[in-house]
């Protein structure tokens, strides 16, 4: 998974040294959160150091960790990454480096829909990871791989599929990718690719 690991060296370049790699993170689910439209799932949240984030997946983990335990570590399964994603999310919030680390208020769900398909009018899609609400939406714009599409759009469940190896690189030349949802904040952030979360809450 690149991208997420890539996410992961960044981070643990980003706090070598400054202790917030022994600092302890919580890792639970929520159920009264309201989710992204765009996400099915359970919310997983991760708290760190006063702040939380967190990350929609139909396998949350209930923990205590440390950020260091991530560092070096084989992300093997989709719940494991799912864990790293959501501790991405809190970490890059505490360092300020992400605002993006809550869903909004479901009233915003439709500027949000509206604005998105404004952004992506005329040009073709290909999902990264599954997203109902998108499928739906958007099937006339979808094609079924990346090098056929003018933009990508990575959804959380993308991100822990497994399915992203060079996917930068494959994209080419003129191609957008583009990360959706408070779930793909963190890795975003950290890779310094475009995010798309315009109502989404610190």
């Amino acid at each position: 998974m690149k991208i997420l690991e890539d996410a992961v060296f960044e981070l643990e370049k980003r706090t070598e040294g400054s202790g917030c790699e022994e600092g302890v993170i919580d890792l639970f689910t929520d159920p009264g959160v309201k989710i992204c439209q765009y996400e099915r799932g359970a919310c997983m949240m991760a708290s760190y150091g006063g702040r939380s984030g967190e990350f929609v997946t139909f396998e949350p983990t209930r923990a205590k960790t440390r950020l260091s335990f991530m560092f070096g570590a084989v992300l093997e399964t989709p719940r494991m990454r799912a864990a790293a994603c959501a501790i991405i999310n809190v970490v890059t919030g505490f360092l300020c480096i992400n605002r993006t680390l809550h869903s909004c208020n479901p009233e915003c769900h439709a500027p949000c829909l509206y604005e998105l398909k404004e952004y992506v009018k005329g040009r073709t899609l290909f999902i990264l990871g599954s997203s109902q609400k998108l499928e739906s939406e958007f099937r006339n714009q979808i094609v079924t791989g990346t090098g056929m599409a003018d933009i990508t759009i990575v959804t959380g469940e993308g991100i822990i599929s497994g399915a992203d190896e060079s996917l930068v690189e494959k994209q080419g030349k003129g191609r957008e990718i583009l990360f959706i949802s408070p779930s793909t904040s963190g890795v975003a952030s950290l890779g310094n690719y475009p995010h798309w979360c315009p109502y989404g809450k610190g």
